[in-house]
């Protein structure tokens, strides 16, 4: 069963009280289970509207002009990804899904390839992005406060982060159009950030339980789904839970919105002292989310 949780509204506006009284609500959810749906976001609704309309028609465009928009390790990733671009992590053929992503960068691109440029078709999406910001800082902050950290210790590693809005269309026909041998669309996986907030239009999103089962996540437009990622799992040795999920094969088009709240390029992550010692040694290696996530993002995309 996925967990709901009320929020106190707009998270650019919680108090330190807020954030407390989110702590109290999401607390056994982030050492159980990892993941839950949020209500009371405080983002418009018509705005989901407006970034699915920016999805649907960029997603209608000639197969050459989207291309021109080519994610590369020189765009640092920004762009589209093709169908079958990216090959799966866990079997031997690609997903079956095209995808796009808008973002920041470290440092501007060289033109043509601005990051203006690969902003270009999804300004209704920029300006959901500005909301996703403080609603994953917020809830960033009451999982740090659950851990007994400081309100503030993610917030401390992002001074200029590299947050990543996807923005995902799943054909109907795309498993067949890649010849797919697996019955889902996107490999299971665990995100590489602090945690990811995602909207979908149509059911396809699974999350796997602490038992291991797979759950479907249904399309509710009232609310957000959130799941905490690898680097708070590994900062916290364990103690907050990532959530494995993929995307299972899909009988209807289905877009979705996938916001990765991400730290500053090159923090290394790492089980804090806090929760380690004798009996709990560090379940999980240093990762660098530099050197380290590149080197992922080159082994999916690398030509």
């Amino acid at each position: 069963m996925i967990p709901h949780v009320e929020l106190p509204g707009n998270a650019a506006e919680w108090t330190s009280q807020d954030r407390m009284q989110v702590a109290g609500r999401i607390s056994g959810i982030c050492r159980s289970e990892g993941f839950l749906f949020v209500h009371n976001h405080g983002i418009p609704a018509g705005l989901f509207a407006d970034v699915y309309a920016e999805i649907r028609q960029f997603y209608s465009l000639p197969t050459e002009e989207k291309n021109r928009y080519e994610a590369t390790e020189e765009s640092q990733f920004l762009g589209y990804r093709g169908l079958g671009r990216e090959r799966s992590r866990t079997h031997s053929g690609t997903e079956a899904c095209e995808q796009y992503r808008i973002g920041n960068t470290t440092h501007e691109l060289a033109l043509p390839d601005s990051v203006d440029f690969y902003h270009e078709h999804f300004p209704k999406s920029l300006e959901l992005f500005a909301y996703l910001v403080p609603l994953a800082d917020g809830i960033l902050a009451a999982c740090a406060l659950d851990l007994g950290l400081a309100e503030d210790f993610f917030a401390a590693h992002r001074s200029s982060p590299l947050d990543r809005l996807g923005l995902n269309y799943y054909g109907s026909t795309h498993l067949t159009d890649v010849d797919s041998k697996v019955n889902y669309s996107m490999s299971p996986h665990i995100d590489l950030s602090l945690l990811t907030i995602l909207s979908q239009d149509e059911s396809g999103l699974n999350v796997r339980d602490v038992e291991g089962k797979w759950l479907e996540v249904p399309a509710d437009p009232d609310a957000l789904f959130v799941f905490l990622a690898d680097y708070v799992q590994r900062w916290s040795n364990g103690v907050h839970r990532a959530a494995p999920h993929r995307v299972s094969a899909v009988s209807r088009d289905r877009m979705s919105i996938q916001y990765k709240h991400r730290p500053d390029y090159g923090v290394v992550v790492a089980p804090l002292d806090a929760f380690t010692d004798e009996a709990n040694p560090p379940k999980y290696a240093p990762l660098d989310t530099g050197s380290d996530y590149v080197a992922v993002l080159r082994s999916i995309l690398g030509r």
